[in-house]
């Protein structure tokens, strides 16, 4: 038994028909395992993210808030939730007030208020969704992040998309998702 033993460890000891020792073959494999784990590790990217302070306003907003302006038919069917909204003062991009409401089950729409004017801009690329998203703004910035598909037992697990409002319109940008979108 002792010499079958001695042959398995003999075979072992043999690399591409050579006899190689234990204090040559090991350290030699041992090297060779860590170049290739060192080479083969790609840099990690910089997270391409979009943060709130890239997108800062630097403007504030002082004194009562304009009554919202009801002009179109869509505004007025929402007429109480927006002027209720603008009341409330700006909480988005330095003098803007961004008013949600729900419309039934799964559906969600919002508006933006200026609050120096009054002036209501629809969120098209948002509204037309019209399903459940989350919206994530600060009053010092004019990103608007929208979760969408948000799993009701995996919230970080969404779809997310980036806005920046240019005074007018949103404008959507392309950028990575967070790990946590409703961390922001």
């Amino acid at each position: 038994m002792r010499v079958n033993a001695v042959r398995r460890i003999n075979r072992l000891k043999m690399c591409a028909g050579r006899h190689y020792s234990y204090p040559v073959l090991f350290p030699a494999l041992a090297v060779a395992f860590l170049l290739l784990q060192v080479t083969d590790i790609p840099a990690t990217p910089k997270s391409l993210a979009a943060t709130f302070g890239e997108f800062a306003v630097k403007e504030a907003f002082h004194g009562k808030p304009a009554p919202a302006l009801i002009r179109r038919a869509e505004e007025h069917q929402s007429r109480t939730v927006l002027r209720e909204g603008a009341k409330e003062g700006p909480n988005f991009a330095g003098h803007f007030t961004i008013v949600q409401w729900g419309c039934g089950t799964n559906c969600t729409q919002a508006a933006v208020v200026d609050a120096n004017t009054g002036k209501i801009y629809q969120l098209s690329s948002v509204s037309q969704r019209r399903f459940a998203y989350w919206l994530h703004f600060r009053l010092d910035s004019r990103l608007l992040i929208m979760c969408t598909n948000c799993r009701e037992w995996l919230i970080w697990n969404c779809d997310q998309h980036y806005f920046v409002w240019n005074g007018t319109a949103f404008e959507e940008i392309q950028r990575e998702p967070r790990h946590d979108p409703h961390g922001h």
